[in-house]
């Protein structure tokens, strides 16, 4: 008999407002390559995505993964095989605690649910909870309705009711459901004036646009041009300075796909190096949106498949391992809500932060056709996404 093994993912950000070799620049280039594969066959819908969601949910899997399991998932995480499991869960347990001083609300949380007549691994448990801050919990899989409710009732307490439910059903033979959810929350430290926001063009395509409230600010931001991407990029600032939002657009209105693919296995780091503080004026779309998606044949194309398969391993999860158990859901939902929100008293914290530069030629950023985002800061890429219609 064949078991399952859920992974739930979740990521959502409201208002906008490492351990085996796995670095800064490592976990860039899998949320790079994560978004790229998944992007692809996305042109035509709004896309967000939590990488660093994902990452801590597979990097759990990770820890009760073995043999060919556990190698495709170290090496799509692009984990050192040098260093051992500990290493990598170590990391983690540093990303989940590097944004704890941060005035905005950012939260994550995993849960770990196990089939009740399951006895889990003293060791696995003890991980969970010291490296991923994840309670292990007994439940009841055959009694469905009840184990769903259990689910939905969590995740919508995680994310602040703005997720009120992320699973529907559950295989009666489920041993496991790794559940992981993101709530963020944020002004920028520089707001937008609501009485600025206006109808303004937005290009679909070549030929074809809409009307869209627009909000428009002329300030000093952190701008580049990257004509190796035959693209420009602001920066924005939230409350807190150590995380930001970028706006990446591309020169040409169809030029999406184009850039989205060059930006695959970019370390961020790098791109911001070439950030110059200047006077911009900022066209910005006001967007708003609920993204879902199974991700099961994204990572599949990313080199995940063992885990999908009755070949899956996963005997560190549990003192005498069920045979045959597999990942049959990797369900990733997401919500963005991107407006004019600020806060008066960011300003001053905002600017004690900048250095000085030369003036320089004022800039325009008109996001006026589909363009790329990031929320990120040092450590990690907390989300990305596009935006191609309204």
């Amino acid at each position: 008999m064949n078991h399952w093994l859920n992974i739930i993912f979740l990521g959502v950000w409201i208002s906008a407002p490492g351990g085996l070799g796995n670095t800064i620049k490592e976990r860039n280039l899998f949320a790079t390559e994560l978004f790229q594969t998944l992007a692809t066959d996305r042109q035509d819908e709004n896309v967000i995505i939590s990488p660093v969601s994902i990452q801590l949910a597979l990097g759990l899997a990770y820890y009760g993964a073995e043999g060919r399991t556990a190698a495709e998932l170290q090496k799509t995480l692009h984990a050192s095989a040098k260093e051992s499991k500990d290493g990598l869960a170590e990391s983690y347990h540093n990303l989940l605690h590097s944004y704890i001083k941060s005035k905005t609300v950012l939260e994550i949380a995993n849960k770990v649910y196990t089939r009740e007549n399951l006895t889990v691994s003293s060791h696995f448990r003890e991980v969970a909870q010291k490296y991923f801050d994840s309670e292990v919990e007994p439940m009841n899989f055959s009694r469905e309705t009840e184990a769903v409710e259990r689910i939905n009732r969590w995740v919508k307490q995680q994310t602040q009711n703005k997720i009120e439910r992320v699973v529907d059903s559950l295989e009666p033979d489920t041993n496991v459901a790794l559940v992981n959810a993101i709530y963020f929350k944020a002004r920028w430290a520089r707001p937008f004036n609501d009485e600025d926001t206006r109808n303004r063009e937005f290009w679909l395509s070549e030929s074809q646009s809409i009307q869209v409230p627009t909000m428009f600010a002329d300030n000093w931001y952190y701008y580049a041009d990257y004509p190796e991407l035959d693209a420009k990029a602001i920066e924005l600032f939230f409350e807190n300075i150590n995380l930001t939002m970028w706006f990446i657009l591309p020169n040409q209105r169809s030029g999406l796909q184009a850039l989205e693919q060059k930006l695959k296995g970019v370390d961020f780091n790098l791109l911001e190096d070439r950030w110059q503080w200047q006077s911009v004026s900022v066209y910005l779309p006001k967007f708003k949106f609920e993204f879902d998606t199974d991700l099961r044949p994204t990572l599949h194309k990313m080199g995940i498949s063992a885990m999908f398969s009755d070949a899956a391993d996963f005997s560190n999860i549990f003192q005498d391992s069920p045979i045959g158990t597999r990942i049959t859901k990797v369900q990733h939902k997401t919500f963005i809500d991107v407006n004019e929100i600020g806060c008066e008293a960011a300003g001053a914290s905002y600017a004690a932060g900048v250095p000085m530069s030369l003036p320089l030629d004022p800039k325009t950023f008109v996001a006026d056709h589909p363009f790329a985002f990031i929320i990120r800061d040092k450590h990690a890429v907390y989300f990305t996404g596009h935006i191609v219609k309204f």
